[in-house]
């Protein structure tokens, strides 16, 4: 099921709100819910944007949600908002994920095409109790990352080839800070 390969984890602060890790692993595998295993072992639910016939390269972001002594949080609303592989902003890339009780997400989507700048994907937080989240994830070796864009995180994109089809995965986590 999964294949080996090597990890890089890179941590990164932002105004010590915010802590992304980045981690690249060639072992990810396109992650479905499971219902077959016991409630520890699920993954969290994928919520795909991508449809047959969209335009870009096909990805996947997962990550996690806790709070800063590491507690994960379930039950965040996560909002996505993000250009197509075209770079046009449509309803079909927009939606509200919600964790899973250990504070894990995932989406399935395209790489955003550029959108006056960067590749960018706009994630928004509001969780009773906790200061107000809004970031944009970037990508590493996007020619178009400049200052302008330094509110966002940059993470890598991992390929790996599923089923026949090339697939980009990142991971981004997110802590959120009480209020």
């Amino acid at each position: 099921m999964f294949k080996h390969g090597f990890r890089l984890v890179v941590f990164m602060a932002i105004t010590g709100s915010l802590i992304s890790n980045a981690a690249i692993a060639s072992d990810l595998i396109f992650a479905q819910a499971d219902t077959s295993t016991s409630g520890a072992q699920k993954k969290s639910k994928l919520i795909d944007l991508w449809q047959p016939g969209d335009t870009g390269q096909r990805m996947n972001i997962r990550g996690r949600v806790t709070s800063i002594d590491g507690t994960p949080l379930g039950g965040v609303q996560i909002s996505v908002r993000q250009a197509d592989g075209d770079g046009e902003y449509t309803e079909n890339y927009r939606t509200t994920l919600e964790t899973d009780a250990r504070g894990r997400f995932q989406f399935g989507s395209v790489v955003p095409g550029n959108y006056f700048g960067a590749k960018h994907v706009h994630l928004t937080v509001y969780q009773d109790g906790f200061e107000y989240f809004d970031t944009s994830i970037l990508f590493k070796g996007d020619p178009n990352l400049d200052e302008h864009y330094e509110n966002g995180t940059a993470i890598f994109l991992e390929e790996s080839t599923v089923k026949g089809e090339t697939i980009m995965f990142g991971r981004f986590d997110i802590v959120l800070t009480p209020e």
